[in-house]
């Protein structure tokens, strides 16, 4: 007779939990003694970054493909841009049919991740040309490493179907698609926003506004998905 099969934590998983418990708890501390909209950004900076060194040494540990989503649906404003689900495929191969969320992160209120488009969702920027890479100004300061990477899906206990974009690794730990085609590569953006009032924007606009493009965070991630902090709006 077959050993029935347990869900249990494992050491990996045991290590998310502190790393960022530690991170909020850095966020609270420097909250309390004025660290502020800065503290918010740094933790929210951590936070990804620590997902993501998870999803890349989840999927060699597990032999399946992991990734990780972040939602970008503007009918759920609560979770617009800044909640962030780790899943693990059921089944080994490069096109998986069902995953499971190891966990789901929320970021510091007031931190959200800059998408691969300014302009696909109306109202996001007060105004898109302020939001310009220093190393190119004719490029646009978003997360590129998420253009093309756009799917909808129903996570578990949802309701209804969301929008999603994300990164996903491979079963050997290297960058993979999410939603099909070439392997994503570029920069993930992180900047502070305010959530605007409820009916205070119409049916299709952003529910967020990014503000301040001069303070961002973020980070970018390697060939082989190994990611390196971006502390300020010159590095990009």
């Amino acid at each position: 007779m077959k050993a029935q099969r347990t869900r249990a934590f494992t050491l990996l998983e045991l290590l998310v939990v502190i790393g960022l418990i530690g991170v909020m708890s850095f966020f609270l501390v420097s909250g309390l003694t004025g660290g502020g909209a800065a503290a918010a950004l740094q933790a929210g900076q951590a936070t990804m970054a620590n997902l993501i060194s998870v999803a890349r040494t989840k999927a060699p540990a597990a032999g399946r493909k992991t990734r990780l989503l972040i939602n970008t649906d503007a009918a759920s404003p609560e979770r617009y841009l800044r909640y962030i689900a780790l899943q693990l495929a059921r089944q080994a191969g490069s096109s998986p049919a069902d995953w499971d969320t190891i966990t789901t992160v929320t970021l510091p209120e007031g931190v959200y991740i800059v998408p691969s488009s300014l302009t696909q969702t109306p109202g996001l920027t007060a105004s898109p040309t302020d939001w310009k890479r220093t190393s190119d100004a004719t490029a646009d300061l978003v997360s590129d490493l998420f253009a093309g990477q756009s799917l909808r899906l129903i996570l578990e206990g949802d309701m209804s179907a969301q929008t999603w974009t994300g990164v996903a690794f491979a079963a050997n730990g290297t960058l993979a698609s999410v939603s099909g085609g070439t392997p994503p590569r570029g920069f993930l953006v992180i900047a502070l926003g305010t959530r605007k009032a409820p009916g205070g924007y119409l049916s299709g606009e952003a529910p967020v506004q990014l503000v301040n493009p001069q303070a961002v965070r973020g980070l970018v991630l390697s060939a082989y998905g190994v990611p390196a902090l971006l502390n300020d709006r010159s590095a990009f």
